[in-house]
């Protein structure tokens, strides 16, 4: 799995203040890492709510027992301790209907609550293996002597969507002295007020902690327990000025932002945005989402702007996804972290993503339906997003004679959302028609429905010009986000062809990033089955299909290029 960015719930919490409702009542959170011979082996949570007024049989706490394919702590009733001020407060729990995002348990009160309530729980890290199938980084995991993870692995909290005064607290004494305390909002003890969902959605990290800045004050940090292969200084100089970049560009300057990087057992990574942070995983053969790092972080620093209001997921990932894969390459060029020649290979790269994706005509509903069983169908919005965009921004640039753009409308977005406007799909469809009038809407029914996306003729001029050129799209032939074991293999795939068979362990192959890049590349994998050791070779690669790519105009100057 490449990404996932439900975080933009979460992102757009913090928008609450204290003006949004009156006197928002108090939520204390301590955290309480364990740890048993150096190692970090259990995470202890406990919170303070004040006056609830919850009457018997309705719910004090809720959270997921599954979100997007990840499995949570789940605790049973009687893993949660409560009191209020009339002593102990019985917990029954029951599951609500799945949703296509996942479950959710809620605990109800066997009595009325009186004054404030005490709750206690916790839980050990999930364990994981190179069989362990890669999905979001919800999870809580042991990282060298510490752990890191999601909240909405191991806090059931408050229902309802009112905002709290939240006081976050570290009680590190059960820990190896030196160790540390980071949440997504800061280190150590930490204050704001938002939807106690906030806390679910946003990430944690205890133990040896290192971090980009050493001491990691100020508003940008990159955190890791286990040392990642990557050059972590440059890394971060490169991204925090893009940061400050792209903060700049949505009126957003100063806004805080963190990076938490953890290690996986198996050969693949992946990434989660949540709230002002992002949290990327690398594989035991040092592979991320991406291969190309700065620009995984670039996409998903975006994440923290372009959002639309309402509507399911499904419906919306389109605006999220392409916002980001749009503004992640456009934003890094105009602030001079990447040249002309890096633009050129991410868009084509974004382009061929989109074109070779086999489910490329899938409805976003359709498309959507899929997103947590098929890691192809989740690639969809990025893509579509991307494409339809890229074709927004230069009709409008030709429309108006290059005096306005999509930045113009993602701006708009934004600023009426800030003033308190929801904005959703009947409003971006409204702008653009005002824009570019009433063929934008069809051209904006095609997209939902799946129709193929074409580049404008004056998409990236006057440096680029878009060419027609087939492409073989990527098959792997199994299950992309289980990369330890051979599952759900295709029967007509060319890597059933080649002798795969269902419930292969594998022992080493290709890295899939590298496949992914060259579309001439051989996938060289080796599996143990009824334990000897098989190696294959294929090509993997579909049947050619239609597409689209971009190339440099000769002769048009770096300084031409206006995007």
């Amino acid at each position: 799995m490449r990404k996932l960015t439900l975080g933009l719930l979460a992102t757009s919490m913090l928008t609450f203040t204290a003006a949004a409702a009156e006197a928002p009542a108090p939520l204390d959170v301590v955290l309480r890492p364990h740890a048993s011979g150096g190692l970090a082996d259990r995470m202890d949570v406990e919170l303070h709510i004040a006056h609830p007024g919850v009457a018997a049989g309705q719910p004090l706490l809720r959270m997921p027992t599954t979100i997007v394919s990840t499995p949570t702590a789940g605790y049973d009733a009687s893993a949660i301790v409560a009191r209020d001020d009339k002593g102990p407060l019985p917990l029954a729990m029951a599951d609500e209907a799945p949703t296509p995002t996942g479950t959710y348990r809620h605990y109800d009160v066997g009595r009325a609550t009186v004054g404030d309530v005490v709750v206690r729980y916790g839980t050990p890290p999930r364990a994981v293996s190179v069989a362990t199938r890669n999905g979001p980084l919800f999870d809580l995991r042991q990282q060298a002597d510490g752990l890191m993870g999601a909240g909405v692995y191991f806090m059931a909290l408050p229902a309802g969507e009112q905002p709290y005064r939240i006081s976050l607290k570290w009680d590190l004494s059960g820990m190896p002295k030196g160790a540390r305390g980071i949440w997504s909002l800061g280190e150590g003890d930490q204050s704001t007020v938002a939807p106690a969902e906030l806390l679910a959605f946003s990430f944690y990290a205890t133990g040896s902690v290192k971090s980009v800045p050493e001491e990691a004050k100020g508003n940008f940090g990159l955190y890791w327990l286990v040392q990642p292969p990557f050059d972590m200084n440059d890394l971060s100089t490169g991204i925090q000025r893009l940061y400050g970049y792209m903060a700049h560009f949505f009126k957003d300057d100063g806004a805080p932002y963190r990076v938490f990087i953890r290690a996986n057992p198996y050969p693949a990574g992946g990434g989660t945005a949540l709230a002002r942070s992002f949290m990327f995983g690398y594989g035991v053969d040092g592979t991320t989402a991406s291969s190309d790092t700065q620009m995984l972080l670039a996409h998903e620093m975006t994440h923290n702007w372009p959002k639309l209001d309402g509507g399911e997921h499904a419906a919306t990932a389109w605006y999220t996804e392409g916002m980001a894969e749009y503004y992640s390459v456009v934003l890094a060029l105009r602030a001079g972290v990447i040249d002309q020649a890096k633009f050129l290979r991410v868009v084509n790269d974004r382009a061929s993503g989109y074109y070779t994706n086999p489910h490329v005509a899938l409805s976003n509903t359709q498309a959507g339906a899929k997103f947590w069983s098929d890691a192809r169908a989740q690639r969809v919005p990025y893509g579509r997003g991307f494409m339809y965009l890229a074709r927004v921004d230069a009709e409008i640039r030709a429309k108006s004679g290059g005096t306005r753009s999509l930045d113009d409308l993602a701006l708009e977005v934004l600023e009426r959302q800030r003033s308190g406007e929801k904005v959703g799909l009947e409003q971006w469809v409204a702008m653009v028609v005002r824009e570019l009038g009433e063929p934008a809407r069809q051209e904006y029914e095609d997209m939902v429905a799946g129709k193929l996306i074409e580049p404008a003729p004056t998409g990236f001029a006057p440096c680029y010009r878009a060419v027609k050129a087939p492409q073989r799209p990527f098959d792997l032939g199994y299950d992309e986000m289980r990369l330890g074991v051979v599952a759900d293999l295709r029967a007509d795939s060319p890597a059933a062809q080649a002798g795969l068979k269902e419930g292969d362990v594998v022992v080493r192959s290709s890295p899939k990033q590298a496949l992914m890049d060259d579309p001439t590349k051989q996938m060289e994998i080796t599996v143990k089955r009824d334990g000897q050791e098989r190696s294959f070779t294929y090509l993997p690669r579909g049947q050619a299909v239609t597409s689209w790519h971009w190339e440099r105009v000769p002769g048009v100057e770096d300084s031409a290029c206006h995007l």
